[in-house]
């Protein structure tokens, strides 16, 4: 069952940005490599080995909707519900297939030109805004919709290794153009589907560059760097294959995004045996 709530929170800031930064990453998200090795650690000492797809576990997640807007106009953050319901559908079709779906059961909408021009990673205003608003526990997934006007994002998310020391903190915080029917031209709806990616525990295609473990999976090809737009075919790294361009994990377009491999669904079950397979946690 779905629940609506719409606060409308009126607050001020004293710094009015009249203007969006037109060249934006896709994504905020960094796992440094000793998060990494604390992931490694933790799934190998509590995920139970698994046999092949065939023992696929069924994850139902629910996700709480949080549209941070300055008013109540699309311009300024206001999603419709619409946009929203079309971004579960292609959140839940991306994942078919390795075990997670999806269950929208809130939708609050905020008035806060404050919080939808101000928070970015890192920022006391990003806290603040999840102690208001975050539900649930590690299988709630939480999503803020707001502007990023004062850096140059499309999005970013927690890691569930993160959740035990910051679980205020766990969940995605998107830019409101990225989703179905925004005006953003390359990003309509992969951008949720990418950092939903990092909460259930992968890391970019292109993690390390060309040296190291890369994103820990074995069938990503490594790559040096993200690729942009929709190229037809990439060979950064020698010896390791083309570049997965066509990967969900990677800053291609979403058009050109439409995958997640074997091997990565495999790291998404094992990470959910060792952080998101208790709701009352």
């Amino acid at each position: 069952m779905r629940f609506l709530t719409h606060a409308l929170l009126f607050l001020t800031t004293s710094t009015l940005l009249t203007s969006t930064l037109a060249e934006r990453a896709e994504c905020g998200s960094y796992a440094s490599s000793d998060k990494i090795d604390a992931a490694e650690k933790a799934i190998k000492e509590h995920a139970p080995p698994r046999q092949g797809r065939a023992e696929l576990k069924n994850y139902i997640f629910d996700v709480y909707f949080n549209v941070i807007a300055s008013n109540m106009t699309l311009l300024g953050g206001w999603v419709p519900q619409k946009q929203i319901d079309d971004q579960m559908d292609l959140l839940n079709k991306a994942y078919v297939g390795t075990g997670i779906s999806w269950n929208l059961v809130n939708v609050t909408h905020v008035i806060s030109r404050y919080w939808h021009e101000t928070v970015t990673l890192g920022e006391p205003q990003a806290i603040q805004m999840a102690r208001a608003f975050r539900k649930g526990k590690s299988t709630a997934f939480n999503v803020y919709t707001v502007g990023f006007y004062t850096e140059a994002l499309n999005g970013y998310s927690a890691f569930p290794v993160d959740y035990r020391s910051d679980p205020y903190e766990d969940g995605c915080v998107l830019l409101f153009e990225t989703l179905p029917g925004g005006v953003s031209k390359a990003r309509q709806g992969g951008t949720l589907i990418h950092e939903a990616g990092h909460w259930l525990g992968l890391y970019h295609t292109f993690q390390g560059g060309c040296l190291g473990l890369g994103d820990r999976v074995d069938d990503t090809p490594p790559s040096a760097e993200a690729t942009y737009d929709c190229p037809t075919f990439v060979d950064s790294c020698p010896g390791g294959g083309p570049d997965p361009i066509n990967n969900y994990m990677d800053y291609t377009n979403d058009t050109c995004r439409t995958e997640f491999t074997p091997g990565q669904i495999e790291r998404i079950q094992s990470s959910m045996a060792t952080w998101r397979s208790d709701p009352t946690i």
